[in-house]
């Protein structure tokens, strides 16, 4: 199967996570940092979720999930640790036409989550298809660690500039973009990472 990559806009998009551990803490995180309206199904939470429960930063059912759980739901994320509840959640959600994410592996669900980097708005997805986490986690960590050398301030510069020859037309700014590119991928070849250190 050959993914289709995409970014996807879900800020104060409604998204559901079954599940209360730590596989459906990341996937709230990574939600919330994305701007997402969370709802979480579990009877048991991580102190870290039931905190987010408890600052009203996402909603709670703490029960356990329910055929007409996903009815609203912009994305759904299946990750509990019984392999039933979570073809079950994926199967409502296909039945509702809502995509859906399973923690049992890429060819359970609709679609699957890439290792990212991110350094301000310059955010690298890595993805196997699922067919080696292992090898996407590592790259993550290579590409962070070549990537420590620049800035989100330097990123946003770029922006900037973009910005600037967007307006004006003037070969000036796009000169200026060009050379500041050169110089952060420059800066990344420069960074010489220890591949011992990140294993």
């Amino acid at each position: 199967m050959q993914f289709y990559p995409i970014h996807i806009n879900i800020k104060d998009r409604n998204c559901l996570v079954v599940g209360g551990g730590k596989v459906a803490q990341r996937k709230v995180n990574k939600l919330l940092a994305a701007g997402a309206a969370v709802t979480v199904i579990s009877k048991d939470l991580t102190p870290a979720l039931q905190e987010l429960v408890d600052t009203n930063r996402i909603n709670k059912l703490r029960r356990s999930y329910e055929k007409n759980d996903i009815a609203g739901f912009f994305l759904v994320f299946a990750a509990t640790n019984d392999k039933t509840t979570n073809q079950l959640v994926v199967s409502d959600a296909q039945e509702h036409g809502v995509l859906a994410n399973s923690a049992d592996g890429a060819d359970k669900g609709d679609f699957i989550i890439p290792a990212s980097c991110r350094v301000g708005h310059l955010n690298v997805g890595i993805s196997t298809e699922g067919n080696s986490p292992a090898l996407s986690a590592c790259l993550r960590k290579y590409l962070m660690a070549k990537l420590s050398c620049i800035t989100t301030d330097s990123v946003a510069l770029i922006a900037e500039k973009r910005q600037q020859m967007l307006a004006s037309g003037h070969p000036k700014h796009e000169a200026e973009m060009k050379a500041l590119i050169d110089e952060l991928i420059s800066q990344i070849e420069n960074n010489n990472v220890n591949l011992n250190s990140i294993k």
